[in-house]
C-alpha cells in the first residue's frame, strides 16, 4: 500500500483478480479465471451501438439513466417483480453492476454499521464496506459433500444470529458466484422471513446472471416476494446479459428512498453512463426479447458448463456442477505436489490469504500447467476460510476451443499424473 494512501484504504485486501490476471499474463496462461467471455457479443448488440452512436446519442443523459432505456428496464422488470416499476423513480442506470453495489454502499451504510455478505462472495461490496468504515460479517453457504450447486445450504438461523440491530446491509447473489447455486423461491421465502424480523435491514441482491440459469430452473427475484420490493435493491448487469463487460453498463431496481441517493453517489462520482450504450442497450433487450436470445444464450452456456464438467473429470478433477451463471467450484483434493506449510483444512484462519493451499494449487496450475483459475478461499471471510482449501472456480463462458486448449495444457504438462 502507498505511503500516501488514504487510512481507509489500509482497511482493503489485494485483488485476487490482479494478482493472478498478472501471473496469467506471464505464463501466457488460458485464463479460465476471470469472469469475462472470449466469444463475440451478439451482432444484433454491435449494431445496436453502431446506431445509438449515428444517430447521436452522444451527449450526456439524465444521471438515473437515458428515459429510452429505463422505460424498455421498466416494461421488462415490472411483470418479473409483479408491480408497476416507474422508470424514473424505482430505476437507476450505473457504470456497471460493480458501481451500483458501490455506489449502494456509500450511499447507504455509515461506519458504525455491520453488512452481512452471504459468502462465499464477489468482493465488491467488501471492498465498500472496509472504504465506508463499516463492519462486514460473512454467513457461509455449507455443504458436508457437494456433487451440485444446490448441495450448498444456508442455515438460516445462522444468518439471524449475525443479524443485529446494527445491520444496515445484507447482501446477497443468485444465481450464486462462485458456486453456481440458483436460489429457490421456498429459500428465498426463508431468508425473506428472517430479513423481516429486523425494521432497518436492507437487503442488496446481485442478480447479474438472471438469464444464466440452466436444466430448467427458474431465477427468482426476492423483491418480487410480498413485502421485499420495499427493502431491496436489485442489481444487474447488461454487460453480462449480452456478453459486453466492457460496456459498464448496469442498473439497479428499488424503491425511490433507496434508488435516489445510489444515484446521486452515481451522480458525483460519474454523473451519467455513456449514452450511445444506454440507447444501444435498450435496443439490445427489445430484440433480445424478440429474436428468443435470452433462452439461447442461456442454453449456450448450459452446453459449455457440461463440456467444462466433462473434460476436468476426465483430467481428474472433481466439478461441482453449477445451477447457473458462468463459473463452477472443482474439488483439488487429489492435487499432489502442493507444497503448504499444512495439510488440508488444518490451516489457521489467521494464515494469509496467499499461503492457503487453494492459492498453492492455482499458482501451480497457472506455472506448470498454463491454466488459471481462481483460488475460492478468496471469497470468504476471516473464520470461514478453511471450507474452500480445496476449491477453486473455474469460468466456462469461453470458446469451445479455449476449453480444450485448457483440457490438452493440463494433461500435457503431466501434473494429473501426479494426483491421487
Amino acid at each position: 500500500m502507498s505511503p500516501l494512501a488514504s487510512v481507509r484504504m489500509g482497511r482493503t485486501e489485494p485483488s485476487v483478480f490482479a494478482e493472478f490476471s498478472e501471473l496469467s499474463e506471464k505464463h501466457h496462461s488460458v485464463n479460465l479465471g476471470q469472469g469475462f467471455p472470449d466469444f463475440p457479443m451478439p451482432a444484433f448488440v454491435k449494431e445496436a451501438a453502431i446506431e445509438a452512436i449515428r444517430e447521436d446519442y452522444n451527449q450526456y443523459s439524465r444521471p438515473a439513466g437515458h428515459h429510452r432505456l429505463v422505460d424498455v428496464l421498466a416494461r421488462r422488470y415490472s411483470p418479473k417483480f409483479d408491480r408497476d416499476i416507474d422508470p424514473f423513480t424505482e430505476i437507476g442506470v450505473v457504470g456497471g453492476a460493480t458501481n451500483a453495489i458501490f455506489s449502494a454502499l456509500v450511499a447507504l451504510v455509515d461506519p458504525d454499521d455491520e453488512v452481512v455478505c452471504v459468502e462465499p462472495y464477489f468482493d465488491a461490496p467488501k471492498i465498500a464496506a472496509d472504504l465506508m468504515g463499516a463492519t462486514t460479517i460473512g454467513v457461509p453457504l455449507r455443504t458436508d459433500w457437494a456433487e451440485t450447486s444446490a448441495d450448498w445450504r444456508l442455515d438460516l438461523d445462522e444468518l439471524d444470529g449475525a443479524l443485529t440491530d446494527r445491520t444496515k446491509l445484507l447482501v446477497l447473489n443468485t444465481p450464486h458466484n462462485p458456486t453456481g447455486k440458483v436460489f429457490s423461491k421456498s429459500e428465498l421465502e426463508g431468508i425473506a422471513t428472517v430479513v423481516k424480523k429486523y425494521p432497518k435491514l436492507i437487503v442488496l441482491t446481485d442478480e447479474v446472471y438472471e438469464d444464466m440459469v440452466f436444466d430448467g430452473l427458474e431465477h427468482v427475484h426476492i423483491a418480487s416476494l410480498p413485502g421485499m420490493f420495499e427493502r431491496t435493491i436489485s442489481v444487474f448487469s447488461a454487460g453480462k446479459a449480452f456478453s459486453a463487460t466492457g460496456w459498464r453498463v448496469g442498473h439497479a431496481i428499488g424503491p425511490e428512498e433507496l434508488i435516489s441517493p445510489l444515484v446521486r453517489v452515481h451522480q458525483a462520482s460519474n454523473f451519467s453512463t455513456p449514452t450511445p450504450l444506454q440507447i444501444a442497450t435498450a435496443i439490445a433487450f427489445e430484440r433480445g426479447a424478440q429474436e428468443g436470445y435470452f433462452a439461447e444464450f442461456s442454453a449456450t452456456l448450459q452446453a459449455k458448463r457440461d463440456k467444462l464438467c466433462r473434460l476436468l473429470r476426465t483430467a481428474g478433477l472433481s466439478p461441482i456442477v453449477p445451477q447457473g451463471g458462468y463459473f463452477l467450484l472443482a474439488d483439488t483434493t487429489k492435487v499432489g505436489g502442493v507444497t503448504t506449510e499444512f495439510p488440508l483444512w488444518e490451516a489457521p484462519e489467521d494464515m494469509p490469504l496467499r499461503d492457503r493451499r487453494d492459492f498453492a494449487v492455482c499458482r501451480l496450475l497457472c506455472e506448470r500447467a498454463g491454466v488459471t483459475a481462481i483460488p475460492a478461499s478468496a471469497f470468504f471471510s476471516l473464520g470461514h476460510r478453511h471450507i474452500t482449501d480445496s476449491l477453486a472456480r473455474f469460468c466456462f463462458c469461453k470458446e469451445d476451443k479455449t476449453l480444450d486448449e485448457a483440457y490438452k495444457r493440463i494433461v500435457h504438462s503431466g501434473l494429473n499424473a501426479t494426483w491421487v
